[in-house]
Parts: structure tokens; sequence; C-alpha cells
């Protein structure tokens, strides 16, 4: 019954049980099970245990091991079972549930061979397939058991109210082990049955349904841990089904202000040992889960060092309006508070550090979190007081360790129904651009022609190498200035970003907040630049502040411009409106020009064919190709991915903007 790998669920990883569940397929009759019992009994002989049936049957259910020696003689007492009439098949039925819970759960190879002995002999079909033929013989015999039961009943012969009850929870057990869930409402089913099981079911098949949810927490868990850590958040709230039906408020897509706290390693631990301690009262499991400790164990330490845990709301942040940040990626803590940095503050074992005093080791500790996460990304929560010093050496070690990505965790304020803290972490992302980063996304992030440099004094904007005079000592200058170089510069989506060693926290946050915050950032990312040079007194450059007060000047809203096909036949109705919508986007892109309007304007030529466009080209008296190509790179950027969805015959249509009187 080892069974191979099947196709996963893709919201939810496999564990053994439902390797081994399928699809009920067609009934085994009765007979040939209780014939191959038969079978057994004549060919053991003498070799018989010296117990009668009628002793089996004064003893009852069976408590004994379900594995090894003590499962050596099942065969023969089940075969004198068998022969015992309708009490003694439901000792026998009781005890093939075990055998199958114990072969499979303890990989027990001793319960494994009781247990095809006691069916009729071994199965030819293999893995999953003989993992159903099983439970479709105990559920063929739990059928005809009901059936003869009624039959008794009509003859006067009645079971026991706990007879009765047996026979149709082992019948609801059978039947929900006989699928694989490959949907969420199956797994909800599915999970459903053994919980009710488990918690009202008979005695002898509540502890194998207890059984079934140990194993879904147990799957879902070393399901999580083989996935990439941004994967694992989703995943790991599967287990919560051991225990409640609706997982809604984790599974639906909802922003993270209305989504209730994960469950943390600890918690989702305390699902699988519920079920365990529920095990170990019984003595036909305490050697099973025996000889599961070693890899529960193993499992323990492994649960415990990669899965996310959730963000204390106790700790102390920067507090930016609703909207700002976006969900923090689940990534390795640093919590940095005045005098005291500490590594995975939520762990079992947190390691703490002194920020005054950093050193090699402390990078590598730092080093070691990355490479478990396998991201090269920090989340660092930082209170808003924390000394520059310790905040620059925080800083410093994280990029000494190798980090690519620093969130930067704030406080936003949660829904009120969201039914978790008045509070909730979300982050401004901060990404590090090292020289000796070759990547594309850190050679983009150095070469953005927007530089800003962050000092204790505020920021310093420089473009294209010349320093701006403009100075943000407020929030609302610095959101001026950042809109100022977003609508002047629409082409660049990343800023470059120096930091001097007397920046606080929260200048960094009040900047990213107005960068790249938001549910409309100005710019897409900000990439730090460890080794950029940091000026102590930056020397405004005039023509800098000539070269954005010109593109200023060129707005949409100084501009006034028409529309004409110059070729071909305009397409119609909804076609044409979203010609003029996607042309109504190119015009953000006039400051490009950086430069003033000709009297007759400038012409942008685009013409269509084949539901797309096909060329592109800009003219205006006085300007130079540079500027003109400018403009034309721009207009292609806005205009990239644009298809018409009808057929039609090809066409220009020229987009004439001109300077507003």
């Amino acid at each position: 019954m080892s069974d191979p790998p099947v196709p996963r669920i893709p919201w939810l990883p496999q564990s053994p049980s439902l390797q081994r569940l399928g699809t009920r397929g067609p009934r085994v009759p009765a007979g040939s099970v209780v014939g191959g019992a038969l079978l057994l009994s004549a060919c053991l002989g003498g070799a018989r245990t010296q117990a009668p049936a009628s002793e089996l049957l004064a003893a009852g259910w069976m408590d004994i091991p379900t594995i090894g020696a003590a499962a050596a003689k099942d065969p023969e007492r089940l075969a004198l079972l068998a022969d015992a009439g309708l009490r003694g098949r439901l000792l026998r039925l009781d005890r093939l549930l075990d055998l199958y819970d114990g072969a499979r759960f303890a990989s027990d190879n001793q319960a494994r061979e009781s247990l095809w002995l006691s069916l009729g002999g071994y199965s030819s079909s293999r893995g999953i397939e003989a993992s159903r033929e099983v439970v479709i013989r105990l559920l063929d015999e739990a059928y005809a058991l009901e059936d003869l039961a009624a039959a008794q009943t009509e003859a006067g012969e009645q079971l026991t109210e706990d007879e009765q009850r047996f026979i149709a929870d082992a019948i609801m057990l059978l039947s929900a082990d006989m699928f694989l869930p490959d949907s969420a409402e199956s797994l909800i089913t599915q999970t459903l049955a053994y919980r009710v099981l488990a918690q009202t079911g008979h005695p002898r098949i509540a502890d194998n349904a207890h059984w079934r949810l140990y194993d879904h927490v147990r799957g879902v868990l070393e399901g999580a841990i083989e996935l990439e850590p941004e994967l694992r958040a989703d995943v790991i709230v599967h287990a919560l089904y051991a225990e409640q039906e609706d997982l809604s408020a984790w599974l639906e897509d909802l922003a993270p202000h209305a989504r209730p706290p994960l469950p943390s390693p600890s918690e989702l631990w305390a699902l699988l040992e519920r079920h365990r301690a529920a095990l170990e009262q019984a003595l036909r499991w305490q050697a099973v889960l025996a000889a599961r400790a070693t890899r529960e164990a193993e499992l323990h330490e492994t649960v415990m060092a990669l899965l996310p845990r959730p963000r204390d709301p106790g700790w102390v942040l920067s507090q930016v309006p609703r909207g700002t940040g976006q969900a923090e990626s689940l990534a390795p803590v640093l919590l940095l508070e005045p005098g005291m940095l500490r590594l995975e503050p939520t762990s079992t074992e947190p390691r703490e550090l002194d920020p005054r005093a950093l050193d090699d080791a402390a990078s590598s500790a730092i080093e070691a979190m990355l490479a478990r996460d396998g991201r090269g990304t920090i989340l660092l929560a930082s209170a808003p007081d924390v000394p520059a010093p310790e905040y620059a050496a925080t800083l410093a070690a994280m990029v000494s360790a190798r980090a690519s990505v620093i969130e930067l965790a704030v406080h936003e304020a949660a829904l009120q129904d969201a039914g978790g803290p008045a509070q909730v972490v979300v982050a401004l992302p901060l990404y590090i651009a090292r020289a000796d980063d070759l990547g594309a996304g850190a050679r983009a992030l150095r070469d953005s022609r927007i530089h800003v440099q962050l000092s204790g004094r505020g920021p310093r904007v420089r473009v294209d190498g010349r320093w701006l005079s403009a100075t943000a000592t407020l929030p609302s200058d610095l959101l001026r200035l950042v809109g100022e170089l977003h609508r002047a510069y629409p082409r660049e989506h990343t800023i470059s970003l120096g930091l001097a060693t007397n920046v606080q926290h929260q200048q960094l946050v009040d900047l990213l907040a107005a960068l790249s915050g938001g549910l409309t950032p100005a710019f897409l990312a900000v990439g730090w630049v460890p080794e950029a040079a940091i000026e102590a007194e930056p020397k405004p450059d005039p023509a800098a502040d000539r070269a954005l007060a010109a593109r200023l000047r060129l707005g949409p809203e100084s501009l006034t411009y028409s529309r004409a096909v110059t070729q071909g036949t305009a397409p119609t109705g909804d076609e044409w409106a979203r010609v003029e919508r996607a042309s109504d986007t190119i015009l953000a892109c006039v400051t490009e020009l950086e430069a003033p309007l000709p009297k007759r304007g400038v012409v942008l030529s685009m013409s269509f064919d084949d539901h797309k466009l096909v060329e592109l080209n800009a003219s205006g008296a006085k300007l130079g190709r540079a500027q003109l190509e400018a403009y034309e790179a721009c207009a292609k950027e806005r205009l990239a991915g644009f298809r018409l969805r009808e057929p039609g015959v090809a066409f220009t249509v020229a987009l004439e903007v001109r300077a507003a009187n």
C-alpha cells in the first residue's frame, strides 16, 4: 500500500490519506469477502488460536495494538468472527478498519499482511487503487451488515442501538473515504463528515475519524513547507477545515484590513495535537503513535521554523492612512526598538542583538534567516523613535546579509468587522540595488533618471545628474514635489535612493509613502543604492529647475487637442471610443518634448492594421528629432498591448496637440 504521488489539488497539498482514497468503484460482492475469510479459516485448521468464537464475542471490541506482533494473530481471530454471526462480523469490521489505519499511519507490514489475508488475499492493484479496493471491500461488508441487521429485525432479532449506530457510522466514514477531494466544496464535505464522527460518532469509529483529521492537518503542514514561501499562507489555512467549515475570511480575495490574522504555527500544530491526544487514550493506537514520534518531531521543528507567523498587534510602528501600504509578504522579521534588535520576535526562540554594536555575527544571523526563507526579503518592524545611528547600523547589517528587499512595517486601521486587531500590519517595500547586482531590476533602479537623497534635513532630488532647488520640509511639500515629478517625467517608473546615516525611520516611511504608496502610486519602485555618494550640501542647478518647469507647462491641463482620421475609414461605435480613450492617455507624454509647443502644434500619426498599432510618427516645427523620439517612445509605452477587437480596414489617426490659449 505504498502509494506513488498523484497530481496535486492546486490549492491544497496532498496528504497520504488523500492519496489513498479515490472515487467509489463497483461494489465487490460481500460474499467474496466472507468467502475469503472462510477459506482462510479452513486452511488454518488446527493452527487456530485456542480462543473459540464465543470467547471473542464475549470479549467484545478489541483494544489491542493494531501493528506488529499483536496484529499477526488477527487473520485467525477475524476468520473465527466471520463465522460468528452478525455480532461477530461487527467486531471483525471494526478490527479491519483499525488494521487499515494501522497499516497506513505506521507503515506497518504486519498490519498490512493481516489486513489483506483477512480480506481474502492480496489485490493485483497497487497504490491508490489498492487502497480504494480495501475501502470498497470494507464498505460493502458494512452495507451487508446493514442489510443483515434489517433482515434480523424483521425476524424479531434486533441489534442494540449501539450496534446499529456502529454500522451507520462505519458506512458514513467509509463513504467519505471513497473520494479524493478535487474542490473546496468536496473537501468541506469530507472533513465535515469526519468532524461529525469524531465529535458525536460511535466511539469505535470516532478514533478512525480522528486519524483522518490528524492526517488532513499533517498533510496540509507538510505540503505547505514544500511550497514557495509566498504560497504558504494561502495553504496553511486549509488545516482549519479540521475544526470549522467556513474559511472564506482567509480564502477570499480581500484586502489585509478585512482579513483575520493567520493561524500561527503553534496554533496549527495544536490542531494536530488535539487529534493525537484523543488517539493516545486508546491502547490500540499507542504503538502507532510511537512509531510516528520521530517523524512528528522533525515535522514540528520544520513547521515552527518555516511557516509564517502572525504579526504582533502590540508592535510600536508608524501609522499611515488606510490604503497607503501593501500586503506584506510574511517574510522573516527584524523588530527594532531603541537599544534592542530582535530576530523573529514571535518565534519560540527569538534572538536579541544590540543595534549599537552590530558585528559580522549579526549579519550572519540575518543572512541565515534569509537563507531559510529563500526570497531575500525582510520585514523591518521599527519603532519611530529609534536613534538614527542604530537605524543606520541595522540597515547596513541587512545590506551586508545580502537582503534584496526591505519591507518597512507600518500600521493601518483594520476594518471594524474583520474580526481581528484594530490595526493591521502592511508594508512599504524598499528594494536594494547594490553596485555588484547585475540583475535587470537592480540595473533599472540604479539607472533611474530621478534620484532622491534622504538625510536628516529631508529629501533632495536630482534629475539627470542635476540637483533641483526644491526642498520638502513639510509632508505637504513632499507630496507636491512627488506629484510634479510624476507629471513631468511620465516615462519614469522607478526612483533611486541614497540614504545618509542620520536618517530617522519616520522620514523613510514618509518618503516611501509619497513615492510608491497608495492605490495608484506615483512610482512603482524605490531602489536604495547603498554605494550612492551622499552630498552634504547639494548645489542646485538652475537648468534642472528650468527643465522641470518647462515640462510642467506642457501638462494636459494646459493643452488643447483634436483627432482626425487621415487615411482609411475610422472604426465605428465602441471601437472608435476605445481609440479615443487610448489616445487620451498619450497627452501625458507631451511633457517629453521639454520645450514650448509650436503655434501649429505637434502631430502624432498612429497607423492601425490587423487589430494593432503598426506605425507611430511625431512631427512638429522647431522641435528636434531627439525631442520627437522621446515623445514617440512615451506614446508607444502608453499604447503597448492596445488592440482593436473587431476586424476592419487599415486606418491612420492623427492626434494634434496645441497649447491652450
